[in-house]
């Protein structure tokens, strides 16, 4: 089974409002953004960009034992996966569920996966279940972790 995707949120058919699906109070939105800015870096592979999604002190957890802690280590992280397997990729998912804990903290969950280079579909061996834990400081909501496991038949995400 294969989901099919935009690589860019923004500009894909329906763009923000089809993202949002049922997602749709400014509350909502307003958080959303941390994702949708994060495909946006990523569909540029844009290590800066996909940092500076996150807290100075962001934790991205990812499979194949991967731990990053702060926006430096992030950086150098997607960088080098810019540069290596990760070159012309794009990522791209759908929220399933946000959580509001507090004004300033929400829990997003969302299914998608990594595309390959050229691709608007996800492998079944790409794709995800991932949770971000978003902290809205200064006004602007950042990503303070993100954690994502394989899912689906055949999935096995390795980095």
């Amino acid at each position: 089974m294969t989901t099919t995707v935009a690589p860019d949120i923004e500009s894909s058919a329906g763009g923000l409002d089809a993202y949002y699906g049922k997602f749709t109070s400014d509350k909502e939105k307003e958080a959303l953004s941390v994702p949708v800015r994060l495909v946006s870096a990523w569909s540029r592979n844009d290590a800066s960009g996909v940092a500076d999604s996150f807290t100075e002190d962001g934790i991205l957890i990812l499979p194949g034992d991967v731990y990053k802690r702060g926006r430096e280590e992030i950086r150098s992280f997607m960088a080098a996966a810019y540069s290596g397997p990760f070159k012309g990729t794009g990522v791209t998912g759908a929220p399933v569920d946000v959580r509001f804990v507090s004004d300033d903290v929400v829990l997003i969950r969302t299914h998608g996966g990594i595309l390959a280079p050229g691709e608007t579909e996800i492998a079944p061996e790409l794709a995800v279940r991932s949770t971000w834990t978003c902290v809205k400081q200064n006004g602007e909501w950042l990503l303070a972790s993100y954690q994502n496991s394989p899912r689906g038949e055949g999935a096995t995400l390795r980095w």
